[in-house]
Order: structure tokens, then sequence, then C-alpha cells
């Protein structure tokens, strides 16, 4: 993907920095300048944009995440379009992820830091399987940290309605 770093998309988002990598996807900071607060910005790859299986699965994942509003999981703000850029918005979260924060740990996390991640991703995960959504892809890189230790789960792009037929399914 061509590097939108400069860029403004729409008359409103003005990309910031470059932030990651992902199989389907690349994201962005972003300046919403009618919010007038940072977003992250979640680019469907080019090839895969005019994909429609793809495609699909990515306005999928912005449709579950338009349904979960939980202060455990990164607020969703829309799925928008500039010409052949499909991209999705959502709560910037300035700090790092938990595979960061391990990564850069020289011991493991305490006992107490460990229950303090994993109360609010449990309690993100009961909300979302309450509301019928299965995340199907925790690990440490989708739980983000932000400087006060906040935690908040990202990444639903896999996240599956459970339902009678799904439920039996090995996962």
């Amino acid at each position: 993907m061509s590097n939108l770093i400069g860029k403004t998309l729409l008359n409103r988002y003005s990309v910031t920095e470059f932030l990651g990598r992902g199989g389907m996807a690349e994201v962005y900071k972003v300046w919403d300048s009618e919010r007038a607060v940072h977003l992250a910005m979640k680019v469907l790859h080019a090839d895969l944009a005019e994909d429609k299986v793809f495609l699909r699965r990515f306005k999928r994942e912005a449709n579950n995440l338009a349904k979960l509003q939980h202060p455990h999981i990164v607020r969703f703000y829309g799925l928008e379009r500039d010409g052949l850029l499909v991209f999705m918005l959502m709560d910037y979260v300035a700090g790092e992820s938990l595979k960061t924060r391990i990564f850069s740990k020289d011991a493991p996390l305490t006992p107490a830091e460990t229950k303090g991640i994993i109360k609010p991703v449990a309690s993100a995960l009961h909300y979302a399987h309450n509301s019928g959504l299965v995340h199907c892809d925790i690990k440490p890189a989708n739980i983000m940290l932000d400087p006060s230790d906040n935690v908040r789960l990202a990444d639903f792009g896999i996240a599956r309605m459970s339902d009678a037929a799904t439920a039996t399914m090995v996962g």
C-alpha cells in the first residue's frame, strides 16, 4: 500500500502515523477534524478491497464492532471509502499492546498485573458473548493498554455470531 502519511481522506481524516500491519489491513493514526480527536484507521489492503470475499469480511468486522459499546472494547466510528481505499475508524489507544508489554519487560507480569488485564478482558468478552459475538482471536497483540493501564480489546476481524449452529463447533 502506498504511504498515506500526510494525506487527508474525505476532507476530514489527516493521516499522521503508521501504527502497524496485519494480514488484511494496515493501521494508521489519523486526526479527525470534525471530532477534533485522534482515531485509529484500519485500511484494507488495496488488492483485498477489490475482492468481494475480503470486502465482505471487512464489512462484517465493522458491523460486529458497531454493535459493541463497552468500556473495554475499542469503539467503532464508521466504515468509509475514499476512491479505492476502504477503511474503518475506531478509538486510537495511546500506549502499547500486551504483546509489546510482555516482550519489553525483563520479568513476567506480576499476579496483580495479570489480574488487572484479565478482568477487563473477561468483562469485554462476557459482554460480546451476551451480544452474540465470539471474538475468535484473543491474543496479546489484540489487547491494548493505555498509559494508565486501561485495557481495551481490539480486532474483532474474525469474530463469529454465536448461535445454536456455531455453538457446538470446535474452536
